[in-house]
């Protein structure tokens, strides 16, 4: 078998990429929803109050808010209706824009929550409640954005997973290919093999250990170039360092690696298998 050697590089890397697809699979849902979690947390809530409450309305207020087990209690500021206007005159730096809007500013409440319970309906009741309440004038927060970041970070993760298993059936038909070759070259002695009473198993042995190693091989490949691919990632967007979990890519770095061998030893196997059943005659 050595003199008629295959060429496994090709299945190396194609089997690499399949591998580096799943990878990025696994990341991009593993860090998209942390990334959807982090962005929905940054979502601010506004709690507009009723004008000129006095001083124990406020804090009555503000205290039902921090009470509430859903908001980030370090998050909860309160910002005067002077504090908003002169914000906006920054913001905007033209104050005769507002100047015809007197009653455009409120006292408010601006919080933010954790991302569970930043959905419409969560909020919708909590929302009426504190409507009802004769202090407040309204509340306002906007996850429209938030949600169309979840579904975005859903597609892409989709189409990667998607283009990921298109190419598992190319890298076993490259797997087949190969060990077909390899078996090919050495029909006679696999045969001669069998007439001396050797099992189906002591002779797919070999083509199967090789085709786990190979599968170790790609899955090693594929973390190298995802561990570069995240690097310069977290060099080139600092923020990510905020969503990056070191377990969460180790533990994608073994499962790859593992899937690797998997479908290399399996892959291998179907393929001798399918082979070994040949008649005698299809060998010529």
């Amino acid at each position: 078998m050595s003199r008629n050697r295959p060429n496994y590089l090709s299945v190396i890397l194609s089997v690499a990429l399949v591998l580096l697809l799943v990878s990025l699979f696994a990341l991009t849902a593993s860090y998209g929803n942390k990334l959807v979690a982090l962005f929905k947390e940054k979502v601010d809530i506004w709690l507009e109050l009723q004008p000129d409450l006095p001083e124990a309305e406020i804090q009555r207020i503000t205290g039902i808010v921090r009470a509430q087990p859903f908001v980030k209690k370090e998050s909860l500021l309160f910002i005067t209706r002077a504090q908003a206007a002169a914000a906006m005159r920054q913001d905007l730096g033209d104050e005769t824009l507002i100047e015809d809007l007197p009653n455009l500013m409120h006292d408010i409440v601006r919080f933010n929550v954790y991302a569970a319970a930043l959905q419409p309906d969560s909020l919708a009741e909590w929302r009426s409640m504190m409507k009802a309440d004769s202090a407040v004038a309204d509340l306002h927060f906007e996850a429209l954005s938030a949600g169309n970041a979840e579904g975005n970070i859903k597609k892409i993760s989709y189409f990667v997973l998607g283009l990921a298993l298109l190419l598992v059936f190319g890298a076993i038909s490259l797997i087949y290919n190969t060990i077909r070759l390899a078996m090919y070259s050495n029909r006679f002695v696999i045969k001669n093999q069998e007439l001396v009473g050797a099992s189906w198993q002591f002779i797919a042995k070999p083509y199967i250990r090789r085709g786990i190693i190979n599968g170790l091989i790609s899955g090693v490949i594929a973390i190298a170039v995802l561990l570069i691919l995240v690097l310069f990632a977290l060099r080139s967007i600092p923020e990510i360092e905020t969503i990056h979990d070191p377990s969460i890519l180790t533990a994608i770095a073994l499962g790859t690696i593992a899937l690797g061998g998997l479908i290399g030893g399996v892959s291998t196997r179907w393929v001798v298998n399918k082979f070994l059943r040949m008649r005698l005659e299809d060998l010529y």
